[in-house]
């Protein structure tokens, strides 16, 4: 529980930056890479006043198909969301590729349902419609690109950073494989049949912060999350956390949270909140 508190805690933090400076004449933008069954969107939507976002969430169809039914099924949700439908395809002949709603409380919200493996090389005959290139965007991966190939994860980044020139973007993926603990965590994920192949070659904080700046990001900054509990999260709620947790295995929480961090980086214009943590 308390690495999954920590690790959102800590993306929401940055998120929250990033969006510090929204209005409806500052629009910004948020790409969700395989996202999911995330309830982001709908805690963000549930603010005041997101006349200037655009929230983009990408996933495969069948996720983003039960996301749509679970939406329109459930009326807290729907209210967030209301009127989810289905974009009509550019060419009659063409699948439906995205659903969209126009949220409560202003923005705009789109499910893309693409693997994300058709991105990179189709910088010009593939569009994600409702997809600005204008406005500061936030490429976010939630241990996402990590179940692709390097070449296939950096192309995904690719795909965005030659078509938005103000871009940041921010990365949450396990570390350090070789040392004794990091064996096994990589032997217990085999077991599962979960295999991260970016984790063979970005083993270390330094290999994602390089990542990122041969990315073309000219500002990169980590954390573990270990680093977060400690430096982002007061002693006050540690000790609420704690509380609904009853952690005993202080050490073993230790290194776990030393073996995943989170990584971002920005370039351009309209990242002043970022450029604060």
């Amino acid at each position: 529980m308390r690495r999954t508190y920590t690790r959102t805690s800590g993306l929401d933090r940055l998120i929250d930056a990033f969006l510090s400076t929204l209005d409806a004449e500052s629009p910004k933008q948020i790409v969700a890479l395989g996202a999911g069954t995330d309830t982001r969107p709908f805690r963000i939507f549930s603010r005041q006043n997101c006349h200037g976002l655009i929230y983009h969430e990408i996933d495969f169809e069948v996720v983003c198909s039960k996301k749509l039914r679970i939406v329109k099924g459930v009326p807290l949700l729907s209210r967030v969301l209301p009127d989810a439908s289905v974009v009509p395809p550019a060419e009659p002949e063409e699948a439906s590729s995205s659903w969209t709603s126009q949220p409560s409380n202003g923005g705009q919200f789109y499910c893309h349902r693409l693997d994300l493996r058709k991105l990179p090389g189709n910088e010009e005959s593939l569009t994600l419609p409702g997809l600005r290139t204008d406005v500061p965007t936030l490429l976010l991966s939630e241990c996402c690109l990590c179940y692709l190939s390097p070449q296939e994860a950096n192309g995904v980044i690719s795909f965005f950073a030659t078509q938005i020139p103000n871009l940041a973007t921010v990365i949450y993926e396990p570390i350090r494989p070789n040392d004794p603990f990091g064996q096994v965590m990589v032997s217990n994920l085999a077991a599962r049949h979960i295999r991260m192949p970016t984790l063979d070659v970005y083993r270390e904080a330094k290999d994602q912060v390089d990542r990122l700046s041969k990315a073309g990001f000219e500002v990169v900054r980590h954390m573990t999350v270990e680093d977060v509990w400690n430096s982002w999260v007061t002693q006050e709620e540690k000790e609420r956390v704690d509380s609904l947790e009853g952690l005993d295995e202080v050490e073993e929480w230790q290194l776990l949270a030393a073996h995943y961090i989170i990584v971002w980086g920005y370039r351009g214009n309209g990242f002043s909140g970022l450029a604060e943590e």
